[in-house]
């Protein structure tokens, strides 16, 4: 590895900042591409903003017309939710189908999307 900058925001609006002020940064969610792909060199960010701080983003909600799902929740945790077992029990039997256990429990839906 090499050297970087870490940064751990409580709020988007810190997020926003610290990506706009450095063009070469990288959100850290699960890790599950960008720490291997750091770890062989192919990726370089100057700075990673990891998003495990900020509330909200952790959290499945049935607002009684959506359900919401921030997008660091983890894949073991939709396989997991009743909530989302009871609204959408496709989406919790994929996610329980996703990779192996580690995957599961270390990948997030955000970063399955971003990728």
């Amino acid at each position: 590895m090499y050297e970087f900058n870490y940064h751990r925001p409580t709020s988007l609006e810190d997020v926003s900042e610290i990506l706009a002020a450095n063009d070469e940064a990288k959100i850290l969610a699960g890790g599950m591409t960008l720490l291997p792909t750091m770890k062989m060199r192919l990726a370089q960010p100057s700075d990673l903003v990891d998003l495990s701080a900020i509330d909200g983003l952790s959290d499945i909600n049935d607002t009684g017309d959506a359900i919401e799902i921030g997008a660091m929740v983890r894949h073991a945790d939709v396989a997991g939710s009743d909530i989302v077992q009871k609204a959408i029990p496709a989406l919790a039997e994929l996610a329980n189908s996703i990779g192996d256990a580690q995957v599961r429990n270390r990948g997030t839906l955000g970063g399955s999307i971003a990728n």
